[in-house]
């Protein structure tokens, strides 16, 4: 019976004992009054003794009930602790207690315990409210109706209320998907640091996990608050684990005695890399993070892309085998894809084309390679290597043999036969140098020229440019040295000239 109805019980018991010894005291006065009028002289002294007699008895009766009290067993989940004279004794120290702790906490508490009175009415009946209050105090069971999270069917954390729990699951989605997401009415709000400017359209925010909620009685040290909660879902644990560096410690050894990576410890220790050189008594984090909860964000990217153009090729056999030229440039074009991007905690796990459009076409580059086979062997008869007129001839000059002819005037130099290029690059008093093999027992030399168009183990044909006219080594302005070697002997380039 509750403390509210013991007392209204114990008013009309109250009520009623006073009504009671009024209604006694009625009676004998009337009593008295009636016989004393008949038996005036005869029983005055009967009387007188009568009156005094009920008068005791009534004073008598009247100490007794007067010291007739209820007093209320009190009884928790069905055993007895104590004796009260108040149900509210104990309901007042029920509320105080309930107070206090929600103080502490700022937690609505509520006391598991079931609390029963029996009323007992026995004269002066013993209680004693401290000591049953000091019982209550001793097995009092204050609990808190909470918010069980499970996740896969295992018990994660209580949280005081659904709203807070539905709040820490918005939170840890928001933290991967970048939009701010709302509980019931309430926004929650991101970091500016996490909100992208220009966010890709989500089309889904979920958790990949089963994520199931149910209301629970629990000690209200269960509790978490929202910060561990959250904590504990994206990390994994809320407790850092700490390894203090000793002699032979290296990243990899750590990681491997604590069961993690190399990684992890990269990403638990800014500044820390696979170069850093660590030292003696240092502290490296050494937690495991593994999110409880797998966030699974599907959002859709619009991306400008280029297309590649595509090269065709086309054979002609009047180019130099080996040779190419560009007919037509190739230019890329440019198309838009839409993708569906799937991201597990911030990292893409998939990603598949929804839709494109191109906006520029690519133009194909068009390009001729050479099929013309160019002997390696020269004819024996050679076409002049530049235009221009001689301005020293073969054989004796200034004292001492002139090995060639000098063609002076600016121009470009040509292979006078086909053959294979033996030297290109700088020949001492020739400056820059070209010496073709013609396959014959013939050589041809070129020099002086500024600039050169081919290199060592080159095929050229008669007549391909091999270089320009110049002045570099000993000249004295820009001509053409040209010499011809038959057998290993100089000749002169004339007689070999068509």
């Amino acid at each position: 019976m509750h403390w509210s109805e013991w007392k209204a019980k114990l008013q009309e018991r109250s009520s009623r004992i006073v009504r009671d010894c009024s209604d006694l005291a009625k009676r004998t006065m009337k009593r008295t009054s009636s016989y004393i009028q008949s038996h005036k002289k005869q029983s005055l002294s009967i009387a007188a003794g009568l009156v005094l007699t009920i008068a005791a008895g009534a004073s008598a009766q009247y100490y007794y009930t007067s010291n007739v009290n209820s007093v209320y067993h009190v009884s928790v989940n069905g055993k007895e602790i104590g004796v009260v004279n108040d149900p509210n004794v104990i309901h007042n120290w029920t509320v105080a207690k309930l107070e206090e702790e929600k103080a502490k906490t700022g937690l609505n508490l509520q006391l598991a315990d079931y609390i029963t009175f029996e009323e007992e009415r026995e004269f002066k009946a013993p209680f004693n409210n401290d000591a049953a209050v000091q019982a209550l105090a001793s097995v009092a069971d204050i609990k808190v109706q909470g918010v069980k999270l499970t996740i896969d069917g295992k018990v994660v954390g209580y949280m005081p209320d659904q709203q807070s729990a539905d709040q820490v699951l918005a939170e840890v989605k928001q933290k991967y998907s970048g939009v701010p997401a709302t509980t019931g009415n309430k926004a929650v709000v991101a970091a500016a640091s996490t909100v992208p400017v220009k966010p890709n359209p989500v089309k889904e925010v979920a958790f990949k996990e089963n994520v199931e909620m149910q209301t629970e009685t629990v000690d209200a040290s269960q509790i978490l608050s929202a910060e561990k909660l959250e904590e504990l879902l994206v990390k994994g644990t809320f407790k850092d684990m700490k390894h203090t560096v000793v002699e032979g410690d290296c990243i990899g050894c750590i990681a491997k005695k604590y069961g993690i990576t190399s990684k992890d410890i990269y990403a638990n220790n800014p500044g820390v890399t696979e170069n850093t050189v660590l030292k003696l008594g240092q502290e490296i984090n050494v937690t495991a993070v593994r999110p409880l909860v797998t966030v699974q964000v599907k959002e859709e990217v619009d991306q400008q892309e280029v297309i590649a153009f595509n090269t065709q090729i086309k054979n002609n056999d009047k180019v130099p085998k080996g040779e190419t030229k560009v007919v037509q440039e190739g230019k890329n074009g440019s198309k838009t894809v839409k993708y569906e991007v799937v991201k597990e905690n911030g990292q893409v796990v998939n990603r598949k084309v929804i839709k494109q459009d191109v906006t520029v076409q690519p133009v194909t580059q068009i390009m001729e390679r050479g099929t013309k086979v160019i002997p390696s062997r020269g004819t024996g008869r050679l076409s002049w290597p530049a235009s221009g007129y001689i301005s020293s001839g073969f054989g004796q000059r200034w004292g001492s043999m002139h090995k060639g002819i000098d063609i002076a005037g600016a121009g470009s130099v040509m292979a006078a036969d086909n053959g294979r290029v033996t030297f290109a690059g700088w020949n001492g008093d020739y400056g820059k140098s070209v010496i073709i093999d013609h396959g014959n027992g013939m050589k041809t030399l070129y020099g002086h020229m500024s600039v050169i168009n081919v290199k060592a183990g080159d095929v050229v044909s008669q007549g391909k440019k091999i270089g320009v006219k110049g002045s570099t080594g000993q000249s004295t302005g820009v001509h053409l040295h040209f010499e011809v070697l038959q057998n290993g002997r100089n000749q002169n380039p004339i007689r070999y000239l068509k």
